[in-house]
Formats: structure tokens, C-alpha cells, sequence
């Protein structure tokens, strides 16, 4: 099937949002040094803070090398179980995937201070 970006209906007219940004489960900052390593991390445009349901994630925009320029996968029959279990239509594509979106390191100082969440460091 290579090719094919997917065969699930959801996917169909797809941009291949999912193969375009990388997001991975990061700890909520607990003290003031992993508050400081976050706004840095936040300084490249590249990267973003995203928090759903009470779980925090960096999100580092970029393309998947695999991604055809017409948006197909080109190693679809041998891609990584991550790209596999990714679950339309709990995507990207079908709504909004945060409850925050931090952008940058004003962002980030503003959402702890409206939280009050730097008090307990």
C-alpha cells in the first residue's frame, strides 16, 4: 500500500496533518528551573506547548522525511507503530486537540501566573 497515506475513511481528503508535527508527553514543570528549560524550548519557532486534560505535550512543527510532496507516505506498508495506532477521527484534523496552546515564553509565564501554578515551586 505504499503510497497511500491511509485507507481509514477520516483520512480521506487529508493534508497529512498528523505526519507534519511531532508531539510528545512531556512532565507539567515542577519547579522553577524545568519552568526556565521550557521557556527556552519556547523560543524556537519550531516548537509549542500544549496541555489537554491536565497532561502537557511539545508539539515541534516540521515534516516527516517520508512525506511525499503530495502528502503520501511513502513507506506506508513498513511505517512505525506510532503512525499505525495514530486514531482519526480523535485527530488533529477533526477539532481542536488542546485545551491550551502555548506559543511562546510570554505564553507560558502567563498561564502559570493565571494558575497560580508557580506559587508552589
Amino acid at each position: 500500500m505504499t503510497g497511500k497515506i491511509k485507507s481509514n475513511r477520516y483520512c480521506n481528503g487529508c493534508s497529512a496533518i498528523c505526519c507534519m508535527n511531532l508531539s510528545m508527553g512531556i512532565g507539567k514543570p515542577a519547579n522553577q528551573k524545568e519552568v526556565e528549560d521550557l521557556k527556552w524550548q519556547l523560543q524556537f519557532d519550531t516548537v509549542k506547548v500544549y496541555i489537554r486534560k491536565n497532561r502537557w505535550y511539545q508539539l515541534v512543527e516540521g515534516r516527516c522525511m517520508y512525506l511525499s510532496k503530495d502528502n503520501f507516505c511513502t513507506i506506508y506498508d513498513r511505517r512505525p507503530q506510532k503512525c499505525r495506532s495514530h486514531n482519526p477521527p480523535n485527530c488533529e484534523r477533526h477539532g481542536k486537540y488542546y485545551d491550551v496552546m502555548l506559543e511562546n515564553p510570554k505564553d507560558l509565564e502567563e498561564y502559570l501566573t493565571s494558575k497560580k501554578r508557580n506559587k508552589y515551586f
